[in-house]
């Protein structure tokens, strides 16, 4: 099988599997497998040997930073054999490459487990195609979120730059953070105890802004609360981590404050129980 950006033919044989499978089941018309994002967005497919399209997704713009994935469709005869999976990665791929920090996509119900595997995160229910076919609304991060998240650290908290705090990793649960242990060391040899509780504070509050991120919502994070305990010294480079299934931002829909407990650990020695408030956006 090849992984192809498609040539116009191609591109018409990707939308006949669209009408076979995904349209043509609920007795819709034809044309009604594609709609006015066609020409603007990015197309994947993948071609047997004898040149036939076997499987077909799309990626298009929601804003300058978001994406979704659509018309995801598997010949029957070549489901099976991982088809999916790597036509997922392609468009991933090339959502990277354009800039954008966040696809989100429709899951039939079926098909939730797919996209949980490969890293998406089940935001609750989404539209019901042609009223019968129920949706699941699904998203998660590419790695660009994790790098502006260190930028917007170190150019509005100088100590995190100072201190070279940067997002390593998120999967949609857990956050981790490293920094530098020479600039937060005190004269004992050890990590300064400032040093551990701002990186922790720190990692905490990139995880409530990931989650802002994924769900694609606004709004104002601050520390509302926190005690820290430490429990041994640091001797090496620092790394903290958060981990939560999901972050409760229902109440800013409503206009109010949505309240987040968060246990940061970092490099065993050091754990911060902290209470993060999300502010609705001002306006």
């Amino acid at each position: 099988m090849k992984l192809l950006a498609p040539t116009p033919d191609q591109l018409s044989q990707a939308f006949e599997l669209r009408y076979r499978l995904l349209r043509a089941p609920s007795g819709q018309p034809k044309g009604s497998e594609r709609d006015e994002l066609e020409a603007e967005a990015i197309h994947r497919v993948l071609v047997d040997e004898q040149g036939r399209v076997v499987a077909t997704g799309r990626l298009h713009r929601l804003s300058p930073l978001r994406g979704q994935i659509r018309f995801m469709a598997v010949e029957p005869g070549a489901q099976g054999q991982g088809l999916g999976a790597k036509l997922l990665a392609a468009l991933e791929q090339a959502a990277q490459e354009t800039g954008l920090e966040a696809i989100e996509l429709q899951s039939r119900e079926d098909q939730v487990g797919f996209y949980q595997a490969r890293g998406y995160r089940d935001l609750g229910p989404g539209h019901t195609l042609f009223d019968s076919i129920g949706h699941r609304r699904m998203a998660r991060l590419l790695p660009g979120a994790v790098t502006r998240l260190t930028q917007t650290w170190h150019q509005t908290i100088p100590v995190s730059e100072f201190m070279q705090v940067e997002g390593v990793s998120f999967d949609g649960q857990r956050f981790e953070t490293r920094a530098s242990f020479e600039r937060g060391c005190n004269l004992h040899g050890t990590l300064f105890a400032g040093a551990g509780y701002t990186q922790a504070t720190l990692t905490g509050w990139g995880r409530v802004w990931l989650e802002l991120q994924l769900k694609g919502v606004e709004g104002e994070i601050v520390l509302a609360r926190a005690e820290v305990k430490y429990s041994k010294p640091v001797r090496d480079i620092p790394h903290a981590w958060v981990r939560a299934e999901e972050l409760d931002l229902s109440r800013l829909a409503l206009g109010r404050n949505a309240k987040v407990p968060l246990t940061i650990e970092l490099a065993d020695g050091l754990t911060l129980e902290a209470l993060f408030a999300v502010l609705p956006p001002k306006g």
